[in-house]
């Protein structure tokens, strides 16, 4: 026989009377010790029972408590539908806007390397080559440059 707690309410009032016959009555059997839920407790679990089987049947959307709620519960989808499509409208444009930062960037390339050309090509030597291949002689001024200015 194994001794149980004295903090815990073991045996059911049924039992509470003592019995004189009883040769141990202090250390109860192990069949005769029941472990009694408070009320609350029971009440509670069964609450939460009762939630989860409305919702698997689909109990819970004829509830009248539930039915009150129906104004807000299509106010928080709308706002999720729309959060839903503003999340997707900023990711395109971010999208959007990195190709055209991309083409940009292409762009300033495509202009730098053309300027470079266009300097080349515009430089002394290179306008002295490009007459000579055409047959044409070119003399440079040897006179000082005199800046003219406008009035």
């Amino acid at each position: 026989m194994s001794k149980i707690d004295d903090s815990i309410d073991s045996l059911p009032d049924s039992h509470a009377a003592t019995d004189d016959t009883a040769p141990h009555s202090a250390e109860p059997e192990m069949d005769q010790v029941v472990i009694t839920m408070p009320a609350k407790l029971k009440r509670a679990l069964i609450a939460i029972w009762l939630f989860i089987r409305s919702l698997f049947t689909g109990e819970i959307i004829i509830n009248p408590s539930v039915s009150k709620g129906y104004d807000y519960l299509a106010y928080i989808a709308f706002l999720m539908l729309v959060s839903i499509v503003t999340l997707f409208s900023s990711l395109h444009m971010q999208i959007r806007e990195n190709h055209l930062s991309e083409q940009v960037r292409l762009t300033r390339e495509r202009a730098v390397r053309t300027e470079e050309q266009r300097i080349k090509a515009t430089t002394h030597s290179a306008i002295v080559k490009s007459l000579k291949e055409r047959g044409i002689e070119l003399t440079d001024c040897h006179e000082p440059v005199t800046i003219i200015k406008q009035k």
